[in-house]
């Protein structure tokens, strides 16, 4: 009679103050149902920070989790989800003893199939573990970052499979979202019923369920089947991606797709379309980071109005970008190809000044390369700045080159580093120290001469020496030449032939009879896969090369 009186109070209160105070009161009258029932519904009703920060501090709470600890080895598996849940949700570590007896619990729970021993000696049916304990568990120490031993969360996943069956949409994502948290694999058994599980339940999921269940996946490293990707993410574009959640919602989804390497279906990217611009102001750091990484690859511009809007966000946070931040949006830019509008570049150029000190050279250089591929100058001081270490001179200033070229900065950089400064600095318009630019050309004409330079590394070194008007020996020249002429076909881009002769006629290469011939082969090959106006700079710089038959391409 009187635990049913201490049962009734705990239910029927709704303020954490009269919960803590019931605390108070009958703690050691508490049995296992008591104590999970008080933890409960104070994190149910402890529901902004600022309750539960008052909660956890009181002295009372400390009584709770007393009684809490000595129940435990009564509580069924509901009683020990509602423990772990209640100290997800009040973002309080109860300690990993608690937590050990709650996982070895539930996992003695799952596994007991043939019934448990009554008091009297007599086997008493094991009532069925609802999937609602093994969810909130689950997400509960993936909130917690608890990874329980390998061997009891495997027994626990491996006996928590057949009841997959009977999940709901959040009961599935929560579980999974849990085991993504503590990056636990459950295995292809688990995975496979808990994906037909979420097939059975589509209809069921929002947006919350859906990123959730998507990202959980891709961070587990295991791909849902693609109809199932499709069909949640068709649902939630028909839904237009609203409501606040959206921009988590969003990015998740669209993070999910990239790191699977599975483009959205066109609805979905119409719906984000439409929703960037209206979310914009609500988009933090998290958001804008894994949307341009997600779309930059899987190589899906959006249209000009939501990328000006992601970027106008990109530029609104940049008193909060750090490092990482500000390496992956220039890359994306670069890779989407899209120039922020003066203003936002502005904005986001000041913090890459603030930042610059703390990137490595590879990232100080994917920063440079993105400049240069946006045609955009940040500032002589700026590209200094970015640019320091690599410069070598005894000066500091790479105007004279230092005793030793084998051991200057330069010596450091492999062949591709050194095309993408060259190629950066011709494209933003920034005149780089003499010593410094020779001593790049003349590392990328080294990688040449044993044929480790990749294509891309030679026509990006060349077009930026051509653009930079270096003066280049002969010798160089021939070696860069040859070098292009012997790429096999299927590495040589045509376009990138075409930048490739333009820039050795730029640059003033002299060819022998033989490797013009060469060229001409060459170009011959790649002039019915270019457009109108790449056939007509080949051509030109052909001509300039010494060619006189013009129409070769057309008798080729």
């Amino acid at each position: 009679s009187a635990g049913r009186a201490i049962q009734s109070d705990l239910t029927a209160a709704s303020d954490p103050r009269a919960i803590l105070e019931l605390v108070a009161t009958h703690a050691d009258d508490f049995d296992a149902i008591h104590a999970a029932t008080a933890m409960h519904r104070l994190a149910t009703h402890a529901r902004s920070r600022r309750d539960r920060e008052a909660a956890t501090s009181d002295a009372r709470f400390a009584t709770l989790l007393d009684a809490v600890a000595r129940r435990l080895p009564a509580m069924n598996s509901q009683g020990l989800a509602n423990v772990a849940w209640a100290c997800a949700r009040l973002e309080h570590h109860p300690g990993e003893d608690t937590l050990r007896a709650i996982a070895e619990g539930l996992e003695a729970e799952l596994a007991g199939g043939s019934g448990v021993a009554g008091g009297n000696g007599t086997v008493n049916a094991r009532r069925e573990t609802r999937p609602q304990a093994v969810s909130n568990t689950l997400w509960a120490f993936g909130q917690l970052r608890y990874k329980p031993d390998g061997d009891t969360l495997s027994s626990l996943c491996a006996n928590a499979a057949p009841l997959l069956k009977k999940f709901r949409a959040q009961e599935l994502s929560n579980a999974m979202l849990g085991l993504a948290h503590v990056e636990h694999d459950p295995g292809a058994a688990f995975f496979d019923r808990a994906m037909r599980a979420a097939w059975d339940e589509m209809r069921s999921f929002e947006g919350q369920e859906t990123s959730n269940l998507l990202w959980s996946c891709a961070r587990l490293n295991r791909a849902p089947p693609s109809e199932l990707i499709d069909g949640l993410l068709e649902q939630d574009a028909s839904a237009n991606l609203g409501g606040m959640a959206s921009p988590l919602n969003m990015s998740q989804c669209l993070w999910a797709c990239a790191r699977l390497d599975r483009p959205p279906p066109a609805a979905y990217l119409a719906a984000a379309e439409r929703e960037i611009p209206r979310c914009a102001n609500r988009l933090n750091p998290e958001n804008v980071d894994c949307v341009l990484w997600a779309l930059a690859s899987l190589g899906v511009p959006l249209k000009e109005e939501a990328m000006a809007a992601l970027t106008s966000a990109c530029a609104r946070l940049g008193d909060r970008m750090d490092a990482e931040m500000l390496v992956k949006a220039h890359w994306a830019f670069a890779r989407l190809r899209h120039r922020p509008a003066p203003g936002d570049m502005n904005r986001i150029v000041g913090a890459a000044k603030k930042l610059v000190g703390e990137l490595p050279d590879e990232d100080r250089l994917t920063v440079m390369h993105a400049w240069g591929v946006l045609r955009i100058n940040p500032g002589d001081d700026i590209v200094r700045a970015f640019t320091e270490t690599f410069r070598a001179g005894t000066g500091g200033d790479g105007d004279v080159p230092g005793d030793d070229p084998s051991e200057s900065n330069e010596a450091r950089l492999d062949g591709a580093s050194c095309a993408k400064l060259l190629c950066a600095y011709g494209r933003t318009r920034h005149q780089p120290p003499p010593a410094h630019a020779a001593a790049l050309a003349a590392r990328l004409v080294e990688e040449a001469e044993t044929d480790t330079l990749h294509p891309s590394a030679a026509t990006l070194g060349l077009w930026g020496a051509s653009l930079l008007g270096l003066k280049m020996t002969a010798k160089q020249l021939d070696v860069l030449a040859r070098d292009a002429v012997s790429q096999d076909a299927t590495r040589l881009a045509p376009r990138s032939l075409a930048k490739i002769v333009w820039a050795l006629a730029a640059l003033g290469y002299d060819p022998t009879a033989a490797d013009l011939a060469a060229l001409r082969a060459r170009a011959a090959a790649a002039m019915p896969r270019l457009l109108a106006k790449d056939q007509e700079a080949l051509r030109e710089a052909l001509s300039r090369l010494g060619e006189r038959d013009l129409d070769f391409a057309l008798a080729a």
